[in-house]
């Protein structure tokens, strides 16, 4: 007995230390916090800004995980460091290449084609530019790659064109100093950088024609203008509206990325849009990915969850055709439930008149009935019989109803046989003929 209590309490000391063990693991996951790492883009770069303030306003707010950003290369290293894994999200131009495991999150903004040239060179188009000299962003930028689309779209190779990729800040000195006619980036309209690099100096913006047929090379592109006066109020640079092409600035993640993560992320960034535009003018911009329809980069199911939480569902989409559908259901079924209504009662009248002939031949057999009279009465009851077998297979009659009637018909079949029996054994005189007057 004691052996046993000793035993019982040792489990229960067991059971306590498991329970007190779940509960510690249970709340150190709970107080774990989630660490996530954004590739900003290069130094000084919008893209670097935004990310920076987004991962600011979400730290402050202590959503449950921390934010961390890193300086990068631009877009096409921004993609390599996702597929290595190496971060967690990124900001890239649209147009980049990527594969089916970078999805994408939000959109930033909108970045614009900028060219931009001394005066006195001549050039007006982006064809003018061989013989110049031109500084492009670095190769590790999405901004070099779309230089050579342009480039490719104007029949431009590259031998016969002399430009030389280069850091902003490098650009920017060596168009102030004369070494470069002309700057290409992919900025948002109204950029910092490139109003400095203007203010008052004799360059002028070069328009990029043709967007839309740059759109059917590249979906992610699309017709688009910088503003009268982005870059200088008077005189106004650009002096009118001006046709360029432009590109969605996306936020993108790993598409193994789990997806409720995503979810609260995506959550966290849209709803704090006031906050983050206290620290970047482009949080203002921020808004959903572009549809799979119109984008090469599919949306992360995370993201697709949080922008699709308010959508109407399929019944109220299509309200109108629903009612139409219910009420064209309702007229069909009423007409259906008439017809049944109907068919079961002329079946119920049929075999009411079975039954009732059944009580005919069973009264003619019990009054004074002759042998011939019975023997007819038999005829009927087998006609009967074989008419109700008939609509039993053509399912003008059902199998419980013919049960019921097998059993009523095989009553009187047996009341005129008896009868046959009792007046052929003499137990029961036969009626006497009928004489007539």
């Amino acid at each position: 007995m004691q052996l046993l209590s000793s035993r019982t309490r040792l489990l229960l000391m067991l059971a306590i230390w498991l329970i007190a063990l779940g509960v510690l693991v249970f709340w150190l996951a709970s107080t774990k916090l989630i660490r996530v790492t954004i590739a900003g883009g290069p130094a000084n770069s919008e893209t670097l800004g935004l990310s920076t303030a987004i991962a600011n306003v979400l730290n402050k707010n202590d959503a449950g995980f921390t934010v961390s950003v890193f300086e990068s290369g631009g877009s096409r290293e921004n993609i390599a460091l996702l597929q290595n894994s190496r971060i967690d999200f990124a900001t890239i131009q649209a147009d980049t290449p990527v594969s089916d495991d970078i999805a994408s999150v939000a959109t930033l903004y909108n970045d614009a084609y900028h060219l931009i040239a001394r005066n006195g060179t001549g050039i007006k188009s982006f064809s003018d530019l061989p013989g110049h000299r031109v500084a492009i962003p670095p190769e590790s930028s999405g901004q070099n790659s779309s230089f050579w689309f342009l480039a490719a779209h104007y029949g431009l190779t590259r031998g016969s064109l002399n430009a030389l990729p280069m850091g902003g800040d490098a650009a920017n000195f060596a168009m102030e100093q004369g070494q470069v006619d002309a700057i290409f980036r992919v900025r948002a309209p109204g950029n910092a950088t490139i109003r400095g690099l203007i203010g008052d100096k004799q360059l002028h913006l070069v328009p990029i024609i043709q967007s839309q047929a740059l759109a059917l090379k590249q979906p992610a592109i699309s017709a688009g203008t910088i503003p009268m006066g982005s870059y200088r109020g008077s005189p106004a640079l650009p002096e009118s509206d001006m046709a360029t092409a432009v590109v969605d600035r996306l936020m993108v993640a790993r598409a193994d990325m789990d997806a409720g993560l995503v979810y609260k992320i995506t959550k966290a960034i849209y709803e704090s849009r006031s906050e983050i535009l206290l620290q970047s003018k482009l949080a203002g911009f921020i808004g959903p990915p572009p549809d799979d329809a119109k984008s090469v980069i599919t949306v992360h199911a995370g993201a697709r969850s949080y922008f699709d939480r308010e959508k109407p569902g399929f019944l109220q989409q299509n309200a109108r055709l629903v009612s139409a559908m219910l009420y064209m259901l309702a007229i069909v079924s009423s007409g259906l439930l008439a017809l049944r209504t109907f068919w079961v009662r002329s079946r119920r009248m049929r075999m009411h008149t079975f039954n009732q002939n059944l009580l005919e031949i069973s009264r003619q057999a019990r009054q004074n009935a002759t042998v011939d009279e019975l023997l007819g009465r038999k005829h009927e009851l087998m006609d009967m019989l074989a008419g109700v077998v008939t609509d039993l297979e053509r399912e003008k009659v059902s199998q419980n109803e013919f049960e019921h009637f097998s059993f009523a018909w095989q009553a009187v079949d047996a009341l005129v046989r008896d009868r046959l029996l009792l007046i052929q054994s003499g137990v029961v005189a036969a009626p006497a003929p009928e004489v007539s007057a």
